[in-house]
Formats: structure tokens, C-alpha cells, sequence
């Protein structure tokens, strides 16, 4: 079979024009998607538990106006047995209508006798006698219909009928909806208004994260924090996170930048001094012994530079972990031990050193850890003392506090202040020592107390000595 040319092409142009239709559709089908997804948290939150809470509400009017339709056609027929029952009782006197209910009596051939019916209601409706309530429509109206046999006193069977017509329950039960439905939009709205204002309450402090992170994302500034009110709630919990997170990332960023200045700083003489020496030892030096001189200066400079590195680096690690391996520590043993370590540099210096332990001390700690600490303290008091040493280590409550104190020329308030800060170092002229050190034992024994749950600090008396705590 042939298909005319015009055929094709007028097949093909309807095919693509179908084609661009359903681009364009699944185009605006992706709009759409992301408009949604730009409206904010709160709209879509009380959007959907407003749709959700319409749905349950028109289900609950209609499961109630049905069981209310039932229960008012149930009394309704209740009604009408008991006025019918009651009537029967008094066949000759009895009220033809009332509650709604009206009342007859019929003959034998079916004729009414005595009392009325709804207007329009035929008179032949087949006898229900013993058959309970019974129902019928006539013009679109529901009715229900009750019948009972009535034995006259000369021995003649009637026929009492009682009728009630559905009209006003339909009526009740029809404005009872109505009120439901036109009170529907305007609780909805209600709760939608009042649920919007709760809910954006409850994200205001999303907006204030989302903001406060924008800020410091914009401007570098990690010393900002999320400032909202105090609650307890998975929000306000978040914020406190985002919080304590920014307060380790301040204080990792500082502790890099610390750590840089620190190095340049104290690299800086000894990178000047090397590079001095090895251009005079290039260009200048006339013999072998300046060029051993220079080399000399050159590698009391490389061990300073290396010795700095490694304290750097331990004091950098120190201060980013938050904990140590722990043993069940002799604390007491410890310290005797490291004392009798030091009695004979003492005694070479011809200084004193006395050690008052409390025994059987202990406790979870890092024992390489807490001996550097010692150490440190140690090292302090033979650099300053004039002429003794005395160590304590005594239980203080449920902490442990240990002490070395030295009688030498002591500390300002304004040195006592500054003696934690990496490279400090005092005044040269109160140091029993050439050698000064490089400043970072204090700040690596606070790091180390930090580690431990603990603090050390230090008290002083200028002219009359020193002493430096650790209690954990």
C-alpha cells in the first residue's frame, strides 16, 4: 500500500507538533516543581495539614450527619409506636395529631372512621398489623406508618394507623449540615491562620541558623554565634550544636593560626643565624678552623630549630585531641620515683630537694603525660631556685593536688599572668641557668592538666619564691 507524500508530511508535522506540546507541558511540569520547592517551610507545612485536617473534617460531618439522619428517623418511629400504643389504649378518645404524629382509625372495609391523616395520604395502603413501623414515599416525601388492632366493645375489629411524615427531620438534619459546612471554611481558616503563626514561630529559629551560617560564610567571621531564645526543643537543640561546633572550629583555626605565628616567630633567628653563618663559611672563611666555628653555630642552631619543631608539634596535638589513653595509675609511685630521678641533679647543685607524698594515691591517667608535667615543674625550680626544692602531692577532697615549690626571686602578678602563654620566658636575669629553654612547658603542662579533668596554676611572692600546681 502507497501513502501520498502531503499524507506523510501532514503525519510527521502532527507528530512533532504532539512532541512540542508534551516538552513544553513536562517543561512547565518542572517549573512548577521547582516553585514548589521554593516555597517556604511553613506554607507547605500548614498547606498540607490544612488539606489533611479539611478531608477528616468533611469525613467526620458526614459520618455525623448520617448517624444523626438514623438516630432522629429511630426516635421518630419510637415516638410513633408510643403515641399509636398510647392511643389504642383509648379508642374512643384519643388527640389525632400530635408530636408530628397522626392518628386514624379505620373499619373493616377500610374506611376511615375517626381521626386524620396528612393531607394527600391514600387511604389504601395495605395493613401492616403486628409488622412494626413501616415506610413509604408519596411525592418525593418519606413517611413512616404504624398499625395496631383495635377490638371495639361491641366486638368489631378497627384498624388504628399512625403516620408521621420525615419532612422537618430531613429539614433538622439538612440545616444541621448546612451550619457544619458554612462553619467548615471559617474553622479551617482559623486553624490555617493559627497553625501558619505556630509553625513559622517554631522555624524562626532555622532562619536565624540559616542566616547567622550565610553571615559567616559571607564575612569569615567565626566569632559569630547563633543568638536565639532558650528552649529545649530539637531546634534549639540544633542551634546549641551549630554553636559548640563553631566553637571548635574558632578554636582549631586559632590554634593553626597560632601555631603559624608561632613558628615563623621563633624560626626566624635561627633560620637568620644559619643562613649567616653558611654565606660567611661560603665566601669568607679562611681556614678550616672559622669554617668548624660557623658549622658549630650552625648545628646548635639546627637543634634548636628541631627541638622547637617537636615541642610545637606535641603541643599541636595536645591541644586538637579531647583525650588520652588511661591506666589505674600509682600516682604516689610516680612521683617518688621521678624525685629520686632528680636528687642527683640536686645534689650536683648543690640544691635541696624534699618530697612529702601521700601514699597509695591513684587514679586513670596518662603516667608519660603527667611524668612531663612533673618534669617541667621540676626543671622550672632548679632554673630559679636559690637553694631548695620541696615537692607535695597530697588528696585535696576527691582531687589529687600536687606542688613544687622553690624559694628563688619569684614572679610579678603581671609574670604570674603570662608564664601559661607559649614562649614566655622570664626575666634572664632571675634564671640560676644560661640555657633558657624555649617557653612551651607551661603551655604544654596546662594542656596536658586539660586533658586530665583538671587545672594547673601557679602562686608567687616576688623575692621569696614560686609555686606550681597541678590538681586533677
Amino acid at each position: 500500500m502507497c501513502l501520498n507524500k502531503n499524507d506523510s508530511r501532514k503525519d510527521g508535522t502532527e507528530q512533532g507538533s504532539v512532541a512540542m506540546v508534551a516538552s513544553k507541558g513536562y517543561g512547565y511540569l518542572l517549573q512548577l516543581r521547582q516553585k514548589l520547592r521554593d516555597v517556604p517551610v511553613a506554607v507547605k507545612v500548614t498547606a498540607w495539614y490544612t488539606l489533611f485536617m479539611a478531608i477528616i473534617f468533611v469525613a467526620v460531618v458526614s459520618f455525623t450527619a448520617k448517624f444523626t439522619e438514623n438516630f432522629h428517623i429511630q426516635a421518630a418511629a419510637l415516638t410513633l409506636q408510643k403515641q399509636v400504643d398510647e392511643a389504642s389504649r383509648h379508642p374512643d378518645k384519643f388527640d389525632d395529631h400530635e408530636d408530628d404524629v397522626y392518628i386514624a382509625t379505620f373499619d373493616g372495609h377500610h374506611m376511615k372512621v375517626k381521626g386524620r391523616l396528612p393531607a394527600g395520604l391514600p387511604q389504601e395502603l395495605p395493613p401492616r398489623p403486628g409488622m412494626g413501623v413501616q415506610k413509604f414515599t408519596l411525592n418525593d416525601r418519606e413517611y413512616r406508618y404504624y398499625d395496631v388492632p383495635v377490638l371495639q366493645p361491641g366486638g368489631e375489629q378497627r384498624l388504628m394507623r399512625g403516620v408521621i411524615a420525615l419532612d422537618k427531620i430531613n429539614r433538622r438534619t439538612n440545616l444541621f449540615l448546612l451550619g457544619l459546612f458554612l462553619g467548615l471554611p471559617v474553622f479551617i481558616l482559623i486553624a490555617a491562620l493559627g497553625g501558619y503563626k505556630i509553625i513559622k514561630r517554631g522555624f524562626q529559629p532555622v532562619g536565624i541558623i540559616s542566616a547567622t551560617a550565610q553571615e559567616i560564610g559571607a564575612t569569615n567571621d567565626l566569632s559569630r554565634r547563633i543568638d536565639i531564645d532558650a528552649g529545649g526543643d530539637e531546634i534549639h537543640q540544633m542551634a546549641g550544636s551549630f554553636n559548640k561546633m563553631l566553637d571548635k572550629i574558632e578554636s582549631s583555626v586559632e590554634r593553626e593560626k597560632r601555631f603559624s605565628a608561632d613558628v615563623s616567630h621563633e624560626l626566624r633567628t635561627p633560620v637568620a643565624v644559619i643562613m649567616a653563618e653558611s654565606e660567611y663559611g661560603r665566601d669568607c672563611a679562611a681556614n678550616l678552623a672559622e669554617a668548624q666555628e660557623g658549622f658549630a653555630s650552625i648545628h646548635k642552631q639546627s637543634q634548636k630549630m628541631t627541638a622547637l619543631i617537636n615541642q610545637l608539634l606535641e603541643l599541636a596535638r595536645l591541644g586538637n585531641t579531647d583525650s588520652v589513653p588511661k591506666t589505674d595509675l600509682d600516682f604516689s609511685r610516680l612521683v617518688s620515683e621521678t624525685c629520686a630521678d632528680y636528687q642527683v641533679l640536686t645534689t650536683a647543685k648543690q640544691l635541696s630537694l624534699t618530697a612529702e607524698i601521700q601514699p597509695g594515691l591513684r587514679f586513670l591517667g596518662n603516667a608519660a603525660l603527667l611524668q612531663r608535667v612533673l618534669a617541667n615543674y621540676l626543671d622550672n625550680a632548679l632554673k630559679f631556685t636559690r637553694s631548695k626544692i620541696t615537692v607535695k602531692l597530697v588528696q585535696t577532697g576527691p582531687k589529687l593536688r600536687l606542688s613544687v615549690a622553690d624559694d628563688g626571686a619569684g614572679l610579678t602578678a603581671a609574670e604570674l599572668a603570662k608564664v601559661w602563654d607559649r614562649f614566655y620566658q622570664t626575666d634572664t636575669s632571675r634564671n640560676r641557668e644560661t640555657n633558657q629553654g624555649l617557653g612551651l612547658g607551661l603551655a604544654t603542662v596546662a594542656a596536658i592538666a586539660k586533658l586530665h579533668g583538671g587545672r594547673a596554676w601557679a602562686e608567687s611572692i616576688p623575692d621569696q619564691g614560686s609555686t606550681f600546681y597541678l590538681e586533677i
